[in-house]
């Protein structure tokens, strides 16, 4: 797991924690399968996945204490040395049930472990459903660093998987899929009619398939979910668990044939360095299937059924909706946002009934609900009573939180719906609004004067600079280099500013921010598809400005609600530009932890940006004031990698004159960005270049060679550094080089020096030289500051594919 998606996590996890919502202790002396205790209030229990309540089940209970009289509470040997009779009679039992060799494992995720790196083959390919289980998605890491290839899909999404067959099938002996019988986020069902066919038609296609939520509570059996629909194929591996609806412990593989079996028994990792399942929970295990193989286990399937098409039908009469409406026990409420999710919860939790999040990272951030499972020792009112009360609360909360119906249909791509309350709800009155919105769509509808009060000192968008890249960007022939800017002002009832931004409606390449190794591999991709990972974004500012973005009076007792109404806006962008992720930026990382946490409840988490680089002290008095500031390390590497250059080198501060001397600039900016992956952007168009060189808020310098023999008129920059100055603000924003000259006259360096003292001299007091290349820009004075930027996704395909590739290449 990246540090970045640690980070992430850490921060979705301690916000439920804060909300009381996970984490959880329950209180109870004794179970009894329906209810829990929290805080010490009783909770009718939906959260539980063991669907047919096998738990307290007489058999299974006798089964664990007749294994631990007789074995001890545990037996501790690897299954390579020796294993307990117990195994012999499980796996021949579960055999029995799905006719095909199978191997118990002490965990289904253990399993995934033992098998997948033993029947993938080094010249085999694997491709996964993005939404397959964490524990699949931890086995294919191992595949990884062995150099296999791994590649996702969309969620059962069959037209991409025959495509990717398509594309591997005459480079690979063998395509695995990955996927799931039941998703245990959204409880839908892969599509296992397409996967026969697939498997029948291309011989090297192979399905791995986890259903561990869909066993036993269907099939004859309880052979699950995927055996319902396709009981064996000889191109299929099935997995499955015995902790949930088996009520016990472990999971199993099921194998085409016995030599597989065999193969993974002999050489499966986990086999043969983990413990086994301990003797109470293989007692309970062996009882679980002798219950199954029996006719008592007909009435226990039938109850469940009954109640899952119940609670379907309540779900229907009531309005509420579905992301897919199945037979299965595991059911997913569509709601959006989390905090809309959490807000359910807590209030459904206040009425007495316990269920679960469905929300990010396990879900897109707008495509999160409520999660709650049927199982046997529930009855037919205590669904109604849950429905009836999640009916009543849905609506309230979408209203309340700024959502509807609608919006949620919207993300989710699903019917309208209308939710009809059991209980009648109360109208609020409306609060008045006393809040004005400003939107324009061009810096020329809005006052000069007013717009540079508010922003001409937080960075390169002064109202004349922002005119200058409207027009820059609005009629290039390169889709990535056509903005949409918008502006908006939010203003108390008094008039008094508490808002103001701009935002545009962009194309950004989604490794953007990724390693540069991963970059590189993009960019091949690239070269026949250029638009591969690239992400449609509605981003505060604009790809090329920098600074703060946001003006919002943090005193303003009305900041939130100012800042709320932004955020709808952005989102109600996103929709109607088709747009697929959101990005507030950039921010002090760590300095503003009341606004870190708002705008995670309003669904952007914070992504870390590589640090920035500013120069805040331009105060010196001479040279050796300069250097005697920066420190004894610092002030060596000027000394020693900087100053002895100084002579080779003529200085050329007036703006290039002619197209000529532009495009030579030009050529210097190109050779660096088709080298820059570190941060990888869109190549900008030469008519930016044009219109900064002859823009009075912009200041280029230039590097000439001093001992150059041609005539000035042959003479070409080998440097170049194009800045915005305003005020008291210098913002270096683009270097060009000629790379000749880089290691033999340190040109980099040197154009950096040339920048501080070029802000020096125009009289600036400070000096932003934006990001990468941290180390030469504290060299020259710059000290580093942790950013950030707060981002939306409404699909995270993307970037889980760019995240698969970086994993990929740490192990290899």
């Amino acid at each position: 797991m990246s540090a970045q998606m640690i980070h992430t996590l850490n921060q979705m996890m301690e916000n439920g924690k804060t909300r009381n919502l996970i984490h959880h202790y329950i209180e109870d002396q004794t179970l009894n399968g329906r209810t829990i205790t929290l805080d010490g209030r009783e909770l009718t229990n939906f959260g539980s996945c063991s669907y047919l309540g096998l738990e307290h089940h007489p058999a299974l209970i006798e089964g664990a204490i007749e294994a631990t009289r007789k074995y001890g509470t545990q037996f501790s040997s690897s299954r390579t040395y020796a294993s307990l009779g117990l195994y012999q009679e499980l796996e021949g039992r579960l055999e029995q049930m799905f006719q095909r060799p199978v191997l118990v494992t002490a965990s289904t995720t253990l399993g995934h472990l033992a098998t997948l790196p033993v029947i993938v083959g080094e010249k085999d390919a694997v491709i996964l459903d993005m939404q397959v289980h964490n524990s699949v998605q931890l086995a294919v890491q191992l595949l990884k660093a062995e150099g296999i290839s791994a590649t996702l899909i969309r969620h059962n999404d069959m037209d991409a998987l025959e495509e990717k067959i398509l594309q591997l099938r005459n480079k690979h002996q063998k395509i695995w899929y990955l996927a799931d019988g039941v998703y245990s986020m959204y409880g839908d069902f892969a599509p296992m009619q397409r996967l026969k066919q697939l498997m029948d038609q291309y011989e090297q296609f192979h399905l791995y398939i986890d259903d561990a939520h869909g066993m036993s509570w269907t099939g004859p059996n309880g052979t699950g979910v995927v055996c319902d629909h396709l009981f064996y194929h000889e191109k299929m591996v099935l997995a499955g668990s015995l902790n949930k609806s088996f009520a016990s412990a472990g999971g199993f593989i099921a194998f085409p044939n016995a030599e597989m079996a065999r193969t993974v028994k002999n050489c499966g990792g986990t086999l043969i360095f983990c413990g086994p399942i301990q003797p109470p929970m293989l007692g309970a295990a062996c009882a679980s299937t002798r219950l199954h193989c029996s006719d008592e286990i007909l009435p226990i399937q039938q109850k469940v059924a009954g109640l899952v098409d119940f609670t379907n039908q309540r779900i229907e009469a009531l309005g509420l909706p579905q992301f897919e409406v199945t037979p299965s026990p595991l059911f997913f409420i569509p709601s959006g946002l989390p905090r809309v999710t959490y807000e359910i919860i807590n209030r459904m939790l206040k009425d007495g009934f316990y269920i679960n999040t469905a929300s990010f990272p396990a879900t897109p951030m707008k495509r999160g609900g409520i999660r709650f499972m049927v199982n046997g020792n529930l009855e037919q009112t205590d669904m109604a009573q849950m429905l009836d009360a999640l009916a009543y609360h849905y609506p309230r909360v979408l209203a309340d939180e700024g959502s509807s119906p609608e919006k949620v249909a919207k993300a989710f791509s699903i019917p309208e719906f209308e939710v009809k309350a059991p209980r009648p709800v109360v109208q609020l009155q409306a609060r008045r609004e006393d809040l004005v919105v400003e939107q324009h769509q061009s810096i020329r509808h809005i006052d000069a004067g007013e717009w540079d009060d508010l922003m001409a000192l937080r960075g390169n968008f002064p109202h004349a600079s922002l005119r200058m890249l409207e027009y820059t960007f609005s009629s290039e022939e390169q889709p990535e280099n056509n903005w949409k800017f918008e502006y908006f002002r939010v203003k108390d009832h008094v008039g008094k500013t508490i808002l103001n931004t701009f935002y545009t409606t962009v194309l950004l390449k989604d490794d953007m921010f990724a390693p540069a190794s991963v970059s590189e591999q993009v960019e091949e991709v690239r070269k026949t598809d250029p638009y591969y990972l690239v992400s449609k974004t509605v981003l505060l500012g604009s790809p090329i400005t920098k600074g703060n973005h946001l003006f919002l009076d943090r005193s303003h007792p009305q900041w939130k609600e100012a800042l709320s109404k932004l955020i709808h806006q952005m989102q109600q962008t996103v929709e109607e530009e088709g747009a697929t992720q959101l990005m507030l930026r950039e921010f002090r990382k760590g300095a503003d932890e009341e606004l870190k946490t708002f705008l995670l409840d309003q669904g952007l988490i914070e992504v870390d940006l590589p640090d920035e680089c500013l120069v805040t002290d331009l105060g010196w008095t001479d040279h050796d004031d300069y250097l005697q500031r920066l420190g004894g390390k610092y002030r060596y590497n000027v000394r020693k990698e900087i100053l002895p250059f100084a002579d080779q080198f003529r200085i050329v501060t007036e703006k290039p004159a002619n197209n000529r001397e532009v495009r030579e600039c030009f050529d210097l900016y190109n050779n660096v960005f088709e080298q820059a992956y570190e941060m990888n952007v869109h190549q900008l168009p030469f008519a930016y270049f044009e219109n900064i060189c002859s823009h009075p808020d912009y200041d280029i310098i230039r590097l000439y060679l001093a001992d150059d023999p041609r005539p000035a008129s042959e003479q070409k920059p080998i440097a170049v550094m194009f800045s915005h100055c305003k005020n008291d603000n210098y913002h270096a924003l683009i270097v060009g080089l000629d790379y000749d000259f880089v290691r033999t006259h340190n040109t980099y360096k040197q154009i950096l020096y040339r920048t501080v003292w070029r802000a020096k001299e125009l009289g600036c007091g400070h000096l932003d030289l934006a990001f990468t290349a941290e180390l030469e820009k504290k060299k020259v004075g710059a000290r580093t500051y942790p950013v950030c930027l707060y981002m939306q996704a409404m699909d995270h395909f993307n970037q889980a594919v760019i995240a698969s590739m970086a994993k990929a290449q740490a192990r290899a």
